[in-house]
């Protein structure tokens, strides 16, 4: 009856041991899953962002990312590996009475495991620094190091197409999958009045369908030619009560056919001027 007994348990042991077994192998089916997404999903940001430079057609961001195919074992086994070190360092964490919620929010975020399974430092991110007489391509450690017009085309470069990246909608067959952003930029000019640096800024943003609307204190052909309308935009003074309000001219561009009204609060503060819409 005893070894009777002995038996009996060993079996439902060894079924515990299958189940847990199986989620094992579900949890690692389900993470490599979700980086082989993350990994495909971080090849489309770059997809429209190549323009005409001087005649040439440049891919002004590249993402560059190790083919998950050939690397589909190593994957396979990082995952694995993350998995039984999680399992370890959290059965520590029980035995001693201690909750996992804060282990497990640290160490399961998007980042983490795509950092564990592929590695970030294997991700090549590459994009066009361009000056007045030629375009050069440089790695993202190299974007620090440009000058404060380059700095800003290559960060516009990066906004613009994760603006077309995050509306695209793949899901809807119908729709053109480019839909249209409106980017409100508050002086860009001040380190990109150049014409070599603003012409593939919006070249950028007309790629991307994406309609740019700067309010700046600069000007200049390199500035005005790049726009279709320019408006001049002045504080006046209410003769109803103690409040100035904005007064737009329009002077150069078609005059559009409709024009919305909006309320826009100006407030100042510490001498900088500070628009409420």
């Amino acid at each position: 009856m005893v070894l009777q007994s002995y038996k009996d348990l060993m079996a439902k042991l060894m079924v515990d041991i299958a189940v847990v077994e199986q989620e094992r192998a579900n949890v690692i089916a389900a993470l490599k899953e979700y980086a082989s997404d993350i990994h495909k999903q971080m090849g489309k940001i770059d997809r429209n962002s190549s323009i005409t430079v001087r005649g040439k057609s440049l891919k002004m961001l590249k993402i560059v990312l190790p083919s998950w195919e050939e690397n589909d074992n190593i994957y396979q086994r990082r995952v694995e590996d993350m998995v039984d070190e999680l399992t370890q360092k959290g059965i520590g964490l029980l035995e001693k009475g201690e909750p996992l919620h804060e282990f497990l929010g640290k160490r399961m975020t998007t980042k983490e495991l795509y950092n564990a399974v592929v590695g970030i430092g294997n991700v090549r991110i590459q994009l066009y620094k361009i000056e007045s007489q030629r375009e050069l391509q440089i790695s993202w450690s190299e974007v620090a190091r440009n000058s404060g017009g380059e700095g800003f085309l290559s960060a516009f470069v990066i906004l613009s197409s994760l603006l077309y990246y995050m509306r695209r909608d793949e899901t809807d067959i119908f729709a053109e999958k480019n839909e249209g952003k409106v980017l409100l930029m508050d002086n860009p000019f001040a380190q990109t009045n150049a014409s070599h640096l603003l012409k593939p800024m919006m070249e950028v943003a007309k790629n991307n369908n994406t309609q740019l609307i700067c309010l700046t204190g600069l000007g200049g052909e390199s500035i005005y030619n790049r726009f279709d309308n320019i408006y001049v935009l002045n504080l006046v003074e209410s003769a109803l009560n103690r409040a100035q309000y904005l007064r737009g001219k329009h002077v150069m561009g078609e005059e559009p056919e409709i024009i919305s009204m909006a309320r826009i609060e100006v407030s100042s503060e510490e001498g900088q001027l500070s628009l409420i819409f």
